[in-house]
């Protein structure tokens, strides 16, 4: 790994998100972290920051108030970062059937899974280097090709959506730029979201996107990849 690489994790204050700021910190990246609320820090994050003083830092961007990434761009220079990973989402009401959901609804889960991560990375595009990568947690349900079962309906177009709508930013408007762009499903997680019952731990999921992301970061192209490395049908 080269010296003084950053990268900025959008949604960094638990489970993914969190592990990857740590699995990056001990690959010697130097970390910017994100959070919704700057002073509501959670004890985790803490004491990665103990450990990591000189590599890791915090930054406050509320996917509900966009114009707090303003405070990132402000602060840094354009063609200074190596890499941008959004990892915030919400899994949408428990019901998960479309003609049981309110518009309050549709409009959460696919503002924070499918909007918010294009328009933040939009925002952020000048502050990418060259050859540089823009990361998406999407997921396996994001994929059209794959639904053979139906279940979680909305989640599934949420992913769906910001499959989409990352297609058409990457080809317009990163790999010009010689920005590449990668949709990360990162398996089924042991988290708050994911359950007990997921097969797959946070550190097995992170180590194995963190390894997809530095092997990626160059190539400029844009994938569907999960954390083991395996291209996956949109």
């Amino acid at each position: 790994m080269k010296e003084n690489q950053r990268a900025i994790v959008v949604g960094a204050s638990r489970g993914i998100g969190l592990g990857l700021v740590r699995e990056l910190l001990l690959q010697q990246w130097s970390v910017i972290a994100t959070l919704r609320d700057i002073t509501r820090v959670p004890d985790d994050l803490k004491q990665l920051l103990a450990e990591y003083p000189d590599q890791l830092e915090l930054a406050e961007l509320d996917l509900s108030h966009l114009d707090t990434a303003n405070m990132i761009t402000s602060k840094y220079s354009e063609g200074s970062i190596d890499l941008l990973l959004v990892s915030a989402g919400i899994a949408g009401p428990e019901h998960q059937r479309v003609e049981q959901s309110q518009p309050n609804e549709i409009v959460d889960l696919f503002w924070v899974n499918s909007i918010a991560p294009v328009t933040i990375a939009r925002k952020f595009l000048p502050l990418m280097k060259a050859n540089s990568l823009i990361a998406f947690m999407s997921s396996r349900m994001g994929s059209v090709a794959l639904n053979d079962d139906g279940s979680m309906e909305l989640y599934r177009a949420s992913k769906a959506a910001l499959n989409s709508i990352s297609r058409g930013f990457a080809q317009n408007e990163a790999i010009p730029l010689n920005i590449g762009v990668l949709n990360l499903h990162p398996g089924w997680v042991q988290t708050e979201m994911g359950g007990s019952q997921a097969p797959v731990t946070v550190k097995q999921s992170t180590a194995g996107l963190v390894k997809v992301i530095q092997a990626s970061i160059g190539s400029n192209q844009h994938k569907f990849i999960d954390f083991q490395g395996h291209e996956m049908a949109w």
